[in-house]
């Protein structure tokens, strides 16, 4: 191997910065921490670079936030960890929150590595980390009654068994309670940690719903893919490969759209087979296009099953993801087009349920069923308890 292909893990393993007076500092403060009276007044959290409120897993965060300030009063603080000494434009993540959650009380600041001093970031009653990276800021932050992590996936599993996987997984013995994400997620953590709690995610049905006038599959069918290239967990050219073999199979009798990331359909040799919408403007507008859908394909290989599903079932459309144990919590035969992740073997199980209308309508009812009893209040609800009890 080259040197430069070990420049980029050198600059990511330069963020596992910590010294053993920052672990022991870190221990003990966790230790003093527990004895101390339960107060939300004021939460910080520790976010990676993100520019927009609703992009990826910090919207999840911010949710949480929100229904905080409207329970509590809590004022958040958000820092946002630059990796380098160069400084973060936040104008378009506070215009964004602003509109999206008009009920969060925040402040957002920047802190750039190798400038700036922890201490300065203000104390608080309670301190999240949100990425791996913000875990070893969250190690050297001790201005604050209690640590926890916001688990929302395996994050070693980002990258191969290495260097990066060691860095990673180290934070899960840091000694934070975890909140994760999902029965999947939280099952890993406990590998490391019994101090763990699990919430379950809802799904907004004022915006996600199906459309009631829809009884049959569309002719054509139309199947909507989550694809996003840069994202290695969501199998993208395994998507790619399945949908092309759907497209052999059904002709002009399928459609098939692709959105979460802009891509070049001739890149990937798919024009004239896939659509890509990329990025769409609103999530009314990826509702609309989920409650047209006959069948919403999304591939995850972590532990957590992505919000897809949770949109695909509460908009009438069925889900088709790989088979993965650590998901079964949601998706089962019954409400779920459980596929392989083999291309030719995958296709053909999409196309026979395209033929099949009684299975395919027996599964959109399942799912429906299902998602209707999931809520983000029910999962907000065991984030506050938690916060509001003792270790």
């Amino acid at each position: 191997m080259k040197h430069k292909d070990f420049e980029g893990e050198i600059g990511l393993l330069l963020l596992a910065d910590a010294s053993v007076t920052d672990i022991a500092n870190n221990q003990k403060a966790i230790a003093i921490g527990s004895t101390h009276p339960i107060k939300n007044y004021v939460i910080t959290w520790f976010l990676p670079p993100v520019t927009h409120a609703l992009k990826g897993g910090v919207r999840t965060v911010f949710m949480l936030a929100q229904n905080m300030s409207e329970n509590w009063g809590t004022l958040n603080h958000f820092v946002i960890y630059s990796y380098s000494a160069q400084n973060i434009n936040t104008t378009e993540l506070c215009a964004s929150l602003g509109r999206f959650f008009p009920k969060l009380h925040f402040t957002v600041s920047v802190f750039r590595k190798g400038v700036d001093d922890i201490q300065s970031i203000p104390a608080s009653n309670a301190s999240f980390c949100t990425l791996w990276t913000t875990a070893y800021l969250l190690l050297k932050y001790n201005r604050t009654s209690r640590k926890f992590y916001l688990m929302q996936d395996f994050e070693p599993s980002f990258y191969q068994a290495g260097n990066i996987y060691g860095v990673i997984e180290q934070t899960y013995r840091f000694g934070f309670s975890a909140i994760a994400n999902t029965e999947g997620v939280g099952n890993k953590y406990r590998q490391y940690n019994d101090d763990i709690t699990i919430f379950t995610p809802g799904v907004d049905q004022n915006t996600f719903y199906p459309d009631k006038s829809k009884t049959s599959i569309g002719n054509p069918a139309r199947i909507v893919f989550y694809g996003r290239p840069s994202n290695p967990r969501n199998c993208f050219l395994l998507g790619i490969r399945t949908l092309t073999a759907v497209k052999r199979k059904m002709g002009d009798a399928v459609e098939i759209i692709s959105v979460g990331e802009e891509w070049d359909t001739r890149d990937f040799k798919v024009d004239g087979i896939v659509e890509n919408r990329g990025l769409l403007a609103s999530m009314e507008e990826v509702a609309d296009l989920y409650r047209s859908s006959d069948i919403g394909l999304v591939f995850m290989i972590t532990p957590h099953p992505s919000y897809q599903p949770f949109e695909y079932m509460a908009s009438g459309c069925v889900t088709a993801t790989n088979i993965n144990e650590s998901n079964q919590w949601l998706l089962n035969e019954h409400n779920t087009l459980l596929i392989e992740p083999l291309a030719e073997v995958a296709a053909r199980r999409i196309h026979d349920l395209l033929q099949n209308e009684e299975s395919w309508q027996q599964k959109r009812m399942t799912a429906m069923n299902t998602i209707q009893a999931l809520s983000w209040e029910n999962a907000f609800r065991v984030v506050r308890d938690r916060l509001t009890r003792k270790h």
